[in-house]
C-alpha cells in the first residue's frame, strides 16, 4: 500500500489512541467499575485495528524483503558450492603431499638405517647413524593467488638424536617431577624444599 494513503490512517489512528489515553483512576465504585471494563473494549478494539493496519503495511514489505534475501541466497549458493569445492580440493592436495613426503622420510630413514647396519655389521660402524635431514616442500616457492600468496618459510627444529650426548646447558629439569618429589617430601640431591604458602579464598 503506498505510503501517502497509509499515513493518513495511522495518524488518524494515533490521535484516536491519545484520546482514550487517560490517567488511569482507583475503582471506588460501580461507575468507576463500568468506566473501566468500557474503556478497556474501546482500547481493545483499537489495538485490534492497529494491528491491521500494522499488518497492511509490514506484511508487503516483509514478503518483499524475505523475496530480496532469497534470491540472494539463491545467487550465493554456486559460488559457495564452488569455493568450498576448491577448499576441498586444497586441503585433499595437502594431505597427498603431505602423504608422499612422509612415504619419502621414511623411505630415506630406512636406507640410511640399513647403511649404518651394514657398516655396525662390518665393524666399520659409527657409534650413532647419521640422521636423514627432513624433507621439506619447496622452501622459497611462492604460488599466487587472487588476492594473496602462499609459500614455504624455513622452520628449523630440533629433532632428538641421543639424549645422552646433548650438552647440560641445553638440558632442563622435570619440574613437574621435582614438585611432586617436594609435596611428597622425597629428598632430591642438587634440590631444596622450600615451602611457599599461599592463599586460598572459599
Amino acid at each position: 500500500m503506498p505510503t501517502e494513503t497509509v499515513e493518513p490512517q495511522v495518524q488518524q489512528a494515533l490521535t484516536i489512541r491519545d484520546e482514550l489515553i487517560v490517567e488511569v483512576r482507583p475503582i471506588e465504585n460501580d461507575e468507576d467499575r463500568q468506566w473501566a471494563n468500557q474503556t478497556r473494549v474501546e482500547v481493545k478494539r483499537w489495538l485490534d485495528g492497529f494491528g491491521a493496519i500494522e499488518k497492511e503495511i509490514c506484511d508487503p514489505i516483509y514478503r518483499a524483503w524475505k523475496n530480496a534475501k532469497d534470491r540472494f541466497k539463491q545467487g550465493r549458493a554456486p559460488a559457495e558450492a564452488f569455493d568450498k569445492a576448491l577448499e576441498d580440493e586444497l586441503r585433499a592436495d595437502r594431505l597427498r603431499q603431505q602423504a608422499a613426503i612422509a612415504k619419502e622420510q621414511k623411505r630415506q630413514n630406512d636406507l640410511a638405517q640399513k647403511r649404518f647396519d651394514r657398516q655396525q655389521a662390518s665393524g666399520k660402524g659409527t657409534p650413532l647413524p647419521e640422521p636423514v635431514a627432513p624433507i621439506v616442500q619447496d622452501t622459497g616457492k611462492k604460488v599466487q593467488v587472487e588476492d594473496a600468496s602462499v609459500s614455504w618459510v624455513d622452520n628449523w627444529v630440533p629433532q632428538i638424536v641421543d639424549e645422552s650426548l646433548i650438552p647440560r646447558e641445553y638440558l632442563m629439569p622435570d619440574m613437574t617431577k621435582l614438585k611432586a618429589a617436594a609435596k611428597a617430601g622425597i629428598k632430591v640431591d642438587g634440590v631444596r624444599r622450600v615451602n611457599e604458602p599461599y592463599q586460598r579464598v572459599r
